[in-house]
């Protein structure tokens, strides 16, 4: 044992943390330290249905959960900011809002999430808006039970706020 987590060792001098880790060497990693991710909650208004929808990205054969959608988001790479994450995956994104974290043990580890609202410049290839009410049923679980209700709560505060901050202005 001693000399694989001896090769082990010098093999991991040779990754280049500014690149991306792969999810076969981040499931490795990932049952050792607690790790910090991000995911982005991208909300809108259905301009027909006026039905609430959640931007969901569906993962590629290289992914953890190969097929599964979730929102955007990936484990933190070393000197990385969370929103320099959904750059990294191929979103452009704004208005980046934290609203909350959460911590979580699966096969990959222990990792410390944190979910924010954020605007969407365009919608990537791998995604498409689902209605919150209708989510799909290969969404990652995590997502459906945590991450969604966490920033639809957020939106609806937002939301609630700034109603009250209109009907409480001054007549002018």
């Amino acid at each position: 044992m001693r000399l694989i987590k001896s090769m082990a060792g010098w093999l991991l001098g040779y990754v280049d943390p500014r690149e991306p880790l792969g999810s076969s060497l981040i499931n490795a990693l990932s049952r050792l330290p607690i790790h910090l991710a991000a995911d982005a909650v991208c909300l809108r208004r259905n301009a027909d249905s006026g039905a609430l929808e959640v931007l969901l990205t569906q993962r590629g054969a290289s992914a953890a959960g190969p097929g599964e959608w979730c929102c955007p988001g990936s484990v933190l790479s070393p000197g990385e900011q969370p929103e320099h994450v959904l750059h990294r995956v191929g979103m452009t994104i704004s208005d980046f809002t934290f609203v909350g974290d959460y911590f979580s043990a699966a096969a990959r580890g222990w990792m410390l999430s944190r979910v924010h609202q954020a605007k969407l410049a365009e919608v990537p290839a791998t995604g498409a808006w689902w209605p919150v009410e209708q989510l799909p049923n290969n969404l990652v679980p995590k997502h459906r039970e945590l991450v969604i209700p966490m920033a639809v709560k957020a939106f609806h505060a937002q939301r609630a706020k700034r109603s009250q901050k209109v009907a409480s202005a001054p007549l002018t």
